[in-house]
């Protein structure tokens, strides 16, 4: 669900904002979004000229911004500077952690360990240091904000990016700490993902000859429109700083989520602890009627649904019914008592997340999950989990592996539904994929 919050109400004005990595990039967006709110902004980064670039491009926009150069690994610059902005500028009242490094692209054992603990420097100590500066005059005055800039690789693993990965995780999990540890104190902290937007990190990630080795995949991301303008995440960032949000504090969220929606909903997310990294045991699968003699094992492996169906059209036309959201509306609600709450949304990359909202018959079904794998014409593996379903009562989560083979003029499908916990839910979804391949069917003739 792409972030929707409504920022053109939001004033800042009276409030001081640090915004690190400021010089270029997403912090330049972040700098600008938050000065057009009011914020006086304080923008840090190494170069002096991309700061003063930054800080000219809020000043054309009738903003106010200073420019403070500093290494966020250097405690003792970090400590200075920061005295700096608060003579400068007044106490800080949102903290934006930004800086990071993409770090080294490969498998770990080929990576010089210096440079791979450098990126964790940045990603995850440069982090810290800021919010450890500006945290005691939050916690004296009971207000403020931080928002650590994380990533969608921190909620997943990603092969070949391990030193990246492991700061950007370290650093969500901080964030629910110190939302824990601050929240008696009238402070809240967030971690975001803002999603995969052109940056000079992602352009190295595209066009490094480490990059095209060890990150195929990632091209397909711009070559198909699937990246974010730098618009996006600033919302999300200007939302956070205004306050509305702050009964979240402690989640990770990214521009995929509609925060209005979440934050409706805030008290289940505090209740089951969204938004937030875990570790998923056999404990907490559900146990299915009938199966309560089993033991967890047992019932972790569930029952798998394999289902056939040949189509009269190409492989990458197949493939895209999959994909698109706009052709996913026409194929999967059901043709009778039943509208979208919600067009439906798709991110179809590697940890994308997709989400489908409907009515059927006066009832309330929600179904959601990520991508897992997308090789396209080829396979998908999607992780499909669900609150409710028009065919079947109660929560589950289930992998999903649709291959796409050519035959003749026409492509098979098959797919492959794991870890189903019943024969009824077995049988449902048997039904539910007839129909939905019947709707297939109609739409590519």
């Amino acid at each position: 669900m792409r972030a929707r919050p409504t920022t053109d109400a939001i004033d800042l004005r009276g409030q001081v904002a640090v915004v690190t990595g400021g010089g270029r990039g997403l912090g330049r967006a972040f700098a600008q979004a938050l000065a057009a709110a009011g914020a006086a902004v304080a923008v840090l980064a190494r170069s002096d000229d991309e700061l003063a670039q930054t800080v000219a491009a809020v000043e054309r926009a009738g903003g106010r911004a200073r420019r403070f150069r500093a290494d966020v690994t250097d405690a003792a610059a970090v400590r200075t500077t920061m005295a700096a902005v608060e003579r400068t500028l007044g106490p800080v009242d949102l903290l934006v952690n930004n800086a990071g490094v993409v770090g080294p692209l490969g498998p770990f054992w080929e990576a010089d360990p210096e440079v791979w603990w450098r990126a964790v420097d940045v990603n995850l100590r440069g982090q810290i240091l800021c919010a450890h500066a500006v945290l005691p005059g939050m916690v004296a005055r009971r207000r403020g904000r931080i928002v650590n800039v994380a990533s969608g690789g921190g909620a997943r693993a990603i092969p070949y990016m391990s030193a990246y990965v492991a700061g950007k995780t370290a650093l969500i999990r901080f964030a629910e700490c110190l939302a824990a540890e601050t929240h008696e104190y009238g402070i809240a902290v967030f971690a975001v993902g803002p999603g995969t937007v052109r940056t000079a990190m992602s352009e190295y990630s595209l066009n490094s000859p480490e990059g095209q080795r060890w990150l195929p995949w990632f091209r397909m991301i711009f070559d198909e429109g699937s990246d974010s303008p730098p618009e996006h995440p600033a919302r999300l960032v200007l939302s956070l700083a205004s306050g509305r949000m702050d009964a979240l504090s402690g989640c990770f969220l990214t521009i995929a989520d509609d925060l209005d929606v979440v934050l409706a909903r805030a008290a289940d997310v505090e209740r089951d602890k969204l938004y937030r990294l875990r570790v998923r045991t056999l404990d907490a699968l559900p146990v299915a009627p009938g199966t309560a003699g089993r033991t967890r094992a047992e019932r972790a492996a569930g029952l798998t649904l394999r289902v056939r169906r040949v189509f009269a059209a190409s492989r990458e036309r197949v493939f895209r019914v999959w994909i698109d959201p706009d052709e996913i509306a026409k194929w999967f609600l059901p043709p009778t008592g039943a509208h979208w709450i919600r067009p439906p949304e798709a991110d179809p990359r590697p940890g994308g997340r997709f989400s489908l909202d409907l009515i059927h018959e006066q009832r309330d079904f929600h179904l959601y999950g990520t991508y897992r794998q997308v090789r396209a014409p080829e396979r998908l593996v999607l992780a499909w989990v669900w609150d409710t379903l028009p065919i079947l009562e109660g929560a589950g989560d289930t992998l999903v592996t649709v291959e796409f083979t050519e035959q003749g003029a026409g492509t098979e499908i098959v797919l492959t539904q794991e870890h189903l916990p019943s024969e009824a839910a077995r049988a449902a979804f048997e039904r539910g994929w007839a129909r939905c391949f019947g709707e297939m069917a109609k739409l590519l003739l």
